[in-house]
């Protein structure tokens, strides 16, 4: 009977540890409207120490984007530590204009960092800004 008792608890025990990253998964972001030229878009925002952290990490989509906002300008370094998305990052500088335009591979935990202080990281998926042919220099509005 003990082993049985024992078995069971191991048994829940594996089954909630498997379950860790489906609802690390479930942390919701508030959104924000974005403007890059003519396109508008509306963004998930990681605005504070926790969200920035979580990032895209455990989503299945990179769709619609997402903004990594801080207080003030900073070296920001950025990894795809549990993030199996091909993106593009556009880092921000502090006239929120686009300093750089980078890809970052899938799972690639290399630090990506911006090339100097940074007030944003705008991660998109892989091809979006070429596509919208925005390009370093373009200016960010944040619409919210």
């Amino acid at each position: 009977m003990k082993n049985r008792i024992l078995a069971m608890l191991l048994s829940l025990v594996v089954v909630s540890a498997c379950a860790a990253p489906e609802q690390e998964q479930l942390l919701s972001f508030p959104q924000a409207t974005i403007q890059l030229a003519d396109v508008k878009r509306t963004v998930q925002l990681a605005d504070t120490p926790e969200l920035r952290e979580r990032g895209l990490m455990f989503q299945k989509s990179a769709e619609p984007g997402m903004l990594l906002l801080y207080p003030e300008p900073r070296l920001i370094s950025l990894w795809m530590r549990n993030t199996d998305l091909a993106l593009d990052v556009a880092f921000i500088d502090p006239q929120w204009r686009i300093m750089a335009i980078v890809q970052l591979h899938p799972l690639d935990e290399t630090p990506v960092s911006a090339p100097s202080a940074a007030l944003a990281a705008l991660e998109m998926p892989r091809g979006w800004f070429a596509e919208r042919n925005i390009q370093v220099g373009e200016k960010l509005k944040l619409v919210r």
